[in-house]
Formats: C-alpha cells, sequence, structure tokens
C-alpha cells in the first residue's frame, strides 16, 4: 500500500483539485493522508465532504505549526510500505502511483523520482515521449541533492516514492519557515543505495502567487540556518559533509541574488540593509573557494559580478525587479 501525505493550510481553493487527482489514481491501494495544519478557511470542510466519498482518506487535524510539523503527522499516521508527499496546491498525473510503485518492485530501488513542471493551470498539463531511466546510487544523486558541478533543483520531497523503512522520525525539521525540504529530502536519501529517476512528468507544482515561497521576505535567511544544520548533520560523512560546506558558502550569493532581483532598491535600504551588508561581505571572503568549487560556469560567473560589479548589478537587478512587478 502506498501512502499518500497532503498537508494543507488555508487551501480551499485548490484542496479538491488536489485530493481528486489523488483518488482517481489508477493505483487504488492508497491511503490518502490529509493533515489540516490549524487552517481558519473552509479547508477542512471540503476534506471532510471528500473523505465522505473515499473511505481510504483519513483526516489529521493538529494545531497550526508549519508545513514540516504537518508532513511529519502524516509520517506518523501512515501505514504503507511505500510514501508519497503531495502539496495541497499541485495535483498529480493520474497513472503517477503506478508509474513509480512498477519501477520501484521492477528495478528493486529505494526511492523513484518523476519530472515535476512548474505549471500556471491545467491547461500547461504535458505528455513525455521516449521516456528514460536513470539509475543512481546514493553518492551519484547527492551530487545532484548538492548541486555539485549542476544546477538541477531536485531538493524537493515531492514527485517522490519512498520506502517507508528509510524514512527517519521526524523526517522535516520544524523550527525552519523556509528550505526545510532539503534537510528532509537529504534524510530521506541518506540511506537508499538505488534511486531510479523517471524522465517523465508526473508531478504539476502549482505557482501559487499566494506561496510563501513566491516573495522574499525575512523568512529567506533562514536558508542560512538550514546549512548551518546540514554541516552540523553531515560532520564526518564524506562527502556529504564537503558538499554542504560548500552549499553553506553558496547560499550567501543565493540570498543575495534573490534579494535584488525580488526587491526594489528603496525596500533593501529600508528594510535589508544590514542583511545585505552581511551577505556581500561574507560572499566576498568565500569568492576564491567559490570560483575554484564544482560549481556551474554561468553560477561562477554571477558570483565573480556581484563581488566585483555590485553596484552595476544591482542597478539592472533592481529594474528586473521592478519590471517584474509591473506584470
Amino acid at each position: 500500500m502506498v501512502s499518500v501525505i497532503v498537508p494543507y493550510y488555508n487551501m480551499g481553493k485548490y484542496l479538491k483539485r488536489c485530493v481528486d487527482s489523488i483518488t482517481d489514481q489508477t493505483y487504488k491501494r492508497l491511503e490518502i493522508i490529509l493533515v489540516n495544519d490549524g487552517s481558519s478557511d473552509n479547508s477542512p470542510e471540503i476534506a471532510r465532504e471528500l473523505a465522505k466519498n473515499d473511505s481510504r482518506i483519513i483526516l489529521v487535524d493538529i494545531p497550526h505549526g508549519g508545513v514540516s510539523k504537518a508532513r511529519n503527522a502524516g509520517l506518523d499516521k501512515a501505514s504503507g510500505d511505500y510514501v508519497m508527499f503531495v502539496d495541497s496546491d499541485d495535483w498529480i498525473k493520474r497513472d503517477l502511483v503506478m508509474h513509480l510503485i512498477k519501477v520501484m518492485v521492477k528495478k528493486k530501488a529505494d526511492l523513484v523520482t518523476c519530472e515535476l513542471q512548474r505549471v500556471d493551470n491545467e491547461d500547461q498539463e504535458t505528455t513525455t515521449a521516449n521516456v528514460r531511466y536513470k539509475e543512481y546510487d546514493r553518492d551519484k544523486y547527492l551530487r545532484i541533492l548538492f548541486k555539485i558541478d549542476n544546477n538541477e533543483w531536485v531538493h524537493y520531497p515531492v514527485a517522490k516514492l519512498y520506502k517507508r523503512e528509510l524514512l527517519p522520525k521526524d523526517l522535516f525539521p520544524v523550527n525552519i519557515r523556509i528550505g526545510e525540504d532539503v534537510i528532509g529530502t537529504y534524510r530521506a536519501v541518506a540511506d537508499a543505495k538505488k534511486i531510479i529517476k523517471i524522465s517523465d512528468v508526473g508531478y504539476y507544482y502549482f505557482k501559487n502567487t499566494e506561496s510563501a515561497t513566491s516573495r522574499f521576505s525575512m523568512q529567506d535567511f533562514d536558508l542560512i540556518t538550514v546549512w548551518d544544520e546540514m554541516e552540523r548533520i553531515t560532520e564526518g560523512v564524506e562527502p556529504d559533509s564537503s558538499y554542504a560546506i560548500l552549499n553553506r558558502e553558496r547560499i550567501n550569493f543565493t540570498l543575495l541574488l534573490r534579494m535584488i532581483t525580488r526587491v526594489p532598491r528603496k525596500t533593501i535600504n529600508r528594510e535589508y540593509k544590514e542583511q545585505e551588508k552581511r551577505l556581500r561581505a561574507d560572499l566576498k571572503e568565500c569568492e576564491k573557494r567559490l570560483l575554484a568549487g564544482p560549481i556551474v560556469k554561468s553560477r561562477k560567473v554571477m558570483i565573480f559580478m556581484l563581488c566585483h560589479f555590485y553596484p552595476l548589478m544591482g542597478i539592472f537587478c533592481n529594474i528586473f525587479a521592478r519590471l517584474k512587478g509591473d506584470k
């Protein structure tokens, strides 16, 4: 059986679309765990109505504590041999679970993942011709997770099928607001020996403008805490520790670039002046190590530009941020 965990908080607009895509799966041996993270809208009522029509739906209610706490609560409730996470504003392809479980069993894999497509609406769904299957051992997949000589985005917990026995208790950290996925996904992958990646798109990630991840705020600086914690939990484990150290230094670049491309200059000066100063100093201090490290060339160019031509980059990015805000 597959346990599908859906945490939700004030998702009355999208919850039914998400759950319908799960209940309509061609693979039927599911338990669908809907975790209400203290919602104050009509989400719980929608969840109760959905549960009336499908006995596979299990309802869990917890006080509001964030997505990590909700995912952990769902995992505690899960009784399946396999686990999936689906975010409540996203949806999945009708045959996704069947496809993942067949590959998991046939290939004797510990984790199977599919492609994720970012979409604005259902009309943007695509199909994949000539589906390919790529096998990774733990270390090769961690190179992708830590963005070693690549810039792929795979740290999300969704679009993956996990063996329940390999997932530790309290998989996701509850004291972090943004970037908790990095720690949770690393813990989920840490004991996996064989990972299969399917080139087919099976998960649709909705670009929700109301989501916390769609705009820059003080919460983004939690990413520093994330990589401090990653350094701690990987200490003494190689190559994981070296990868974590590299990413801890690179996060200064990531945050700085994210800030100046999303936030107008006046707002930076008013709300993030000290953080900007600290990020610039830290990035400059680790510049040589980053430029010599296993980072893709385009990112190295950006790091160099931010270190040596910051005022010019700031003007360019401020214009970009204003144009983006006008759309």
